[in-house]
């Protein structure tokens, strides 16, 4: 009992600290809440209209252009100590006064390239006809030398387009299509490793480049890497996954949303290019030097060696990342672009230099709404001007720099849409801030409030009405109202003639209290004449007055007023009986018929009250003048 006894103050203090900490709870509660309304609903509401952006293509193009300003930031690799890209300019066309150039030149080159033991040549060139003589030489070369990889040109499935077909003396595995892929806006970004060749309808000629029998046909980037990592043992496989392997390097495809790309065409296993150089990704030999021996053995043996155009003259160039801004040398021969991919896939192989990876959908959608979460807090915290425009400036700093550094690491994730999601949910939230604390969220709330409830209301209204128009109790009301109208017009035409006789009753009355009220001023003076023949002879005047005799009877008109008064008070209650009997016959709707009755009844009685409190007053008066 005694520790029941102690124990009951206890929970009584235990229970007042918990009703006094209530409140604080509650005053907790509101700010938190409010934090939620302003940042959480602010943050996930921008995201999901960035991310529908996205979806549609609407930021891609802002998502691209972010990927060459960063590839330009991105600091310069020097040439790849693997390659030799022998060029042939307008010096070289100049100097040997040949153009297009022969294929017994060609032969040549070749020949004194293959006397300094190159690794790979690859001969950028297209040879499907004769040019100029030495076809026979340029063939038996081809045939001879398997370090020699071609190129051919693939259809674009139309008849005007059948592609071309690669040199005469190569083998399969030495071809490779020089296709490339390009972006919308003709920039080079990608290209693609495999693919399946079309063929054109009609009647052509067949080769490798357009014949739909290949189950697929390998790039010519491609083809020179794997013969260079060939010969150094690094066989080609797939990983279970079913991706491309150059032995232990895992190249991972283009997927249509990797990056800042939606819904891209990725068809064929096609790679981000990773550019290495703007323009020195290899060292540089013109055609006319090594045709002529005037070219260090070192720079070939062991090396790939390109050979191709880089001229003006041959429409084989392509506008790059590096392009922009530029003034001159804005496009980049087709041969240093297939060097810049050759280098790229031989520099991950070999040196562990990261291709592009990407992250997943999710992943990326997490991404831009942080940064939009971020943008929130910042609006939400910092409620200063100076403050908020130096910590926005600084958070959309950190935003790019954090994307420019996974850039450079490899990773190609969304840069535009964080900054937009950071900027936008900042902006919003503020303003969204200053609108509420000026009341005009209340006033639209409540305004929009009260137009829904308006058409709400109406439209109950005209629902109902329509419902009760509809029903058969409206259509009863209708027809008794039609008949009550009837019958009141009936009513009406019959006692016309029941009320004219209390009319001329009550006009005969008026003209007897004009009677009356003459009579009542011939007494008055009849009065003040007696008054003064009493002050003359108050003896003789006081019997005579005060006893009245039948010799002086008192005024008749009392008793015709008494008895006209009695009579049209008969007259009344007659007719007040006939008008009764008529109403039972032909009763009215009940509450217009007691509501008419009522009003004549009120009527009446007060014109015969009026009657009678005259009649009363004339005689009072006619009492006081015989007195």
């Amino acid at each position: 009992m005694g520790e029941s006894k102690n124990g009951a103050p206890m929970i009584a203090k235990f229970s007042q600290k918990i009703s006094s900490a209530l409140p604080k709870l509650s005053n907790l509660h509101k700010p938190a809440l409010n934090f939620v309304k302003s940042v959480a609903v602010a943050s996930v509401a921008v995201t999901v209209l960035l991310v529908g952006a996205r979806q549609i293509g609407m930021l891609e193009p802002l998502e691209l252009a972010a990927f060459d300003q960063m590839l330009r930031w991105r600091k310069d690799e020097g040439p790849d100590p693997r390659l030799l890209i022998v060029r042939i300019t307008e010096g070289d066309i100049q100097r040997l006064k040949e153009w297009p150039i022969s294929d017994r030149k060609v032969t040549h080159l070749l020949q004194n390239l293959e006397r300094l033991e190159p690794r790979v040549i690859g001969l950028d060139l297209l040879r499907d006809v004769p040019l100029g003589d030495g076809r026979a030489e340029l063939t038996k070369v081809l045939q001879k030398n398997k370090r020699i990889v071609g190129v051919c040109l693939l259809s674009d499935g139309t008849p005007e387009q059948p592609g071309s077909p690669p040199a005469p003396g190569l083998a399969n595995n030495q071809v490779g299509f020089a296709d490339l892929v390009v972006d919308s806006g003709g920039v080079l970004r990608r290209t693609a490793f495999f693919i399946k060749p079309p063929e054109p309808p009609g009647v052509v000629d067949k080769h490798l480049c357009n014949n739909s029998s290949v189950p697929f046909l390998s790039s010519f980037g491609f083809q020179i890497v794997h013969l260079y990592l060939e010969q150094q043992g690094i066989k080609l496989g797939t990983s279970p996954q079913g991706k491309l392997m150059l032995g232990s390097t895992v190249i991972s495809p283009l997927e249509k949303d990797s990056g800042g790309y939606k819904n891209a065409n990725v068809g064929g296993y096609q790679l981000l290019i990773n550019y290495r150089s703007a323009r020195n990704v290899a060292q540089f030999a013109d055609f006319a030097d090594v045709l002529e021996g005037k070219i260090d053995p070192k720079l070939v043996k062991d090396r790939i060696v390109l050979i191709g155009y880089a001229t003006d003259t041959v429409k084989d160039a392509f506008y790059t990342p590096y392009s922009a801004g530029k003034q001159n040398h804005q496009s980049m021969p087709g041969i240093v672009a297939h060097a810049q991919i050759v280098s790229q896939v031989l520099s991950a192989v070999l040196d562990r230099r990261p291709l592009f990876w990407f992250w997943p959908e999710w992943g990326e959608i997490l991404w831009i709404w942080g940064w939009s979460m971020a943008g929130a807090v910042l609006a939400w915290g910092v409620q200063q001007p100076a403050r908020f425009g130096l910590a926005g400036g600084a958070m959309l700093g950190v935003c790019l720099g954090v994307g420019f550094g996974l850039f450079i690491l490899g990773g190609w994730v969304p840069v535009v849409t964080p900054a937009i999601a950071l900027m936008a949910t900042a902006g919003s939230v503020v303003l969204g801030d200053r609108f509420n604390k000026g009341g005009y969220g209340k006033v639209i709330t409540d305004k929009v409030k009260q137009v829904f409830k308006i058409e709400i209301d109406q439209s109950k209204k005209e629902q109902q009405v329509a419902e009760i128009i509809e029903s058969e109790f409206f259509r009863d009301l209708q027809q008794k109202k039609s008949e009550l109208k009837t019958r009141k017009k009936e009513v009406s035409e019959t006692g016309v003639s029941q009320t004219q006789e209390p009319e001329t009753t009550e006009n005969e009355a008026e003209d007897y209290f004009a009677q009356l009220q003459q009579k009542a001023k011939q007494k008055r003076r009849k009065a003040s004449d007696v008054s003064e023949e009493s002050a003359s002879s108050e003896a003789i005047a006081q019997p005579e007055s005060n006893n009245p005799t039948a010799d002086n009877p008192p005024d008749e008109g009392f008793a015709d007023l008494a008895a006209k008064a009695k009579q049209m008070k008969r007259r009344r209650t007659q007719l007040e009986a006939e008008n009764s009997n008529l109403t039972e016959e032909n009763p009215p709707d009940e509450g217009f018929a007691d509501l008419a009755a009522k009003a004549k009844q009120m009527k009446r009685r007060r014109s015969a009250e009026k009657i009678e409190e005259v009649a009363t007053e004339k005689k009072d008066k006619e009492s006081d003048v015989i007195d």
